[in-house]
């Protein structure tokens, strides 16, 4: 039971579909992981950013206080100098004034580092009281404020503004304004949601052009996989369409695997046409000589006297053993052909319903001459992927051996059904049955356990002894057509033998 347990799950954990389905799930999940561990890492960094932005304009604004206190006193060129020694690198240093009284928009520039014309900070001020910027300032001067507002400054480049410290110095309230240039690497952090950043939108390009690389390989492999399965179906039907495994591979290292299963159809189809005819040809090599000698003892016959009772025993036993022989030469042709035929064979839909119906009509007629009877049970529209020339000395051999073991005045049983997916024939009947140690090998070759015949004169009735082929053909023909069958003692007594095959899809 273990290892019949586990042979379920080693193909579910082999499967081609549930591999692409893990993977699938792995390519999803791994970058909202990812994402989200990077989301994290990167609001840490933006607050470390924008703290170490808003202390280095407390730290401007605590060394510009002293100049701010002199401003009346000092010539302007002073409060310039010091800007300048206050922006380090890509740090813009813009100081704003907003006098006592002054309104929510009544902040004008007084001075700027790296210096630029007035007529830019002036356009520069109107659009950030357009953009709704400086109407926001007013609450800087009760406390200090970190932003990361961007916007188009008037030379046409994106600028950051980072921190807005306020200085009072009387009644006066002095904003310090420092700003980014946007293309920096801090800029790149600071005032942006962490999907748009640079980094980010070049890593998920490349995981998106992985991604479609891998579902593309994966489908193009699914659709070969499909291909050769196509291709096998019309190779099993026997298509006339020249199918091979080659022509639907489009898979350069698959040429060879391809080229070996056309190889293996190829021979598979010799081999199924030298049995037949090696078969024909042993029969008739055989038989012929066997009607030679039936044909040369009846003359024999006729000229010895009747009283030479040693010599007419002679002569029947001659014929004994010629009947003899021409069954077991038909038996060996049977058994060739019983093998060609389940090499190879050629399955095709087959409406089982309709052939059971036709096939079970007129075998009805010789149970009753017989005088037993046929009881059948037949499901409409059952179509199964078969062979009639394979199924059709299945049911014969299996009425025949029903009715063979079925009493005089008795019945033999028929059904036809659906069962677990599959189309199951069952041929059931109330004879002896078989000993439950006969039962594995009952559809073993030349295996019979039927009672000897009684010696009698009649040369064909001695050859009808049973060569015990019958069960042996019908599992060869079912599992050649990908069916099973088994058999089964009856409860009250009797015995039944159950042909499962496919359905048609």
């Amino acid at each position: 039971m273990a290892g019949g347990s586990g042979k379920p799950l080693w193909r579910l954990f082999h499967s081609f579909s549930l591999q692409l389905s893990a993977l699938a799930i792995i390519l999803l999940t791994v970058p909202i992981v990812l994402y989200w561990q990077f989301e994290k890492a990167d609001q840490k960094q933006t607050e470390l950013l924008h703290a170490a932005v808003g202390r280095t304009g407390q730290l401007i604004a605590a060394m510009l206080r002293p100049r701010l206190a002199n401003f009346a006193h000092e010539p302007p060129s002073a409060l310039s100098e010091a800007l300048s020694g206050a922006a380090i690198g890509d740090t813009r240093v813009k100081l704003l004034l907003r006098p006592q009284n002054g309104g929510t928009n009544d902040f004008f520039y007084v001075a700027a580092a790296p210096e630029v014309p007035a007529a830019y900070l002036q356009t520069e001020r109107r659009e950030l009281i357009a953009s709704g910027v400086l109407s926001g300032l007013a609450s800087t001067c009760d406390q200090s404020a970190r932003l990361a507002v961007r916007f188009i400054n008037p030379a046409g480049n994106p600028e950051i503004l980072t921190s807005l410290t306020p200085v009072h110095i009387g009644a006066d309230c002095w904003v310090l304004l420092t700003s980014q240039n946007a293309n920096s690497i801090a800029a790149g952090v600071i005032g942006r949601p962490f999907w748009q950043t640079p980094v980010l939108r070049i890593a998920a390009a490349v995981y998106v052009l992985s991604a479609a690389l891998i579902v593309w390989l994966f489908i193009h492999l699914r659709r070969n996989v499909d291909r050769f399965s196509d291709a096998a179906r019309r190779i099993r039907q026997r298509g006339t369409d020249g199918i091979s495994f080659r022509d639907a591979n489009t898979i350069p290292e698959l040429t060879g695997v391809a080229e070996d299963f056309d190889s293996l159809v190829i021979a598979l189809t010799e081999s199924q046409d030298f049995i037949r005819q090696t078969a024909e040809e042993n029969t008739h090599a055989l038989k012929a000589p066997l009607a030679v000698i039936a044909q040369s003892v009846e003359p024999i016959r006729r000229a010895l006297p009747m009283d030479e009772q040693a010599a007419q025993r002679s002569l029947q036993l001659i014929e004994r053993s010629v009947a003899r022989l021409d069954a077991i030469v038909s038996s060996a042709r049977d058994l060739e052909e019983a093998v060609a035929d389940v090499l190879y064979p050629v399955r095709r839909p087959v409406d089982l319903s309709r052939f059971l119906e036709q096939l079970l009509g007129a075998y009805g007629e010789t149970l009753v001459a017989q005088g037993k009877r046929l009881v059948r049970t037949v499901a409409p529209g059952i179509i199964a992927s078969a062979n009639d020339d394979l199924i059709e000395p299945v049911i014969e051999n299996l009425l025949e051996n029903a009715a063979s073991f079925t009493p005089a005045g008795g019945m033999v049983e028929v059904s036809l059904a659906r069962e677990a997916g599959m189309a199951a024939i069952r041929v059931s009947d109330r004879g002896p049955g078989v000993e439950p140690a006969r039962l594995p090998r009952i559809f073993e070759r030349y295996t019979s356990w039927r009672p000897a015949p009684q010696p009698c004169a009649d040369a064909v009735q001695a050859a009808e002894t049973h060569q015990g082929l019958g069960l042996w053909i019908v599992k060869r023909n079912v599992e050649g057509l990908g069916g099973r069958v088994r058999a089964q003692n009856r409860d009250g007594g009797g015995f039944e033998v159950i042909v499962e095959l496919r359905l048609d899809s």
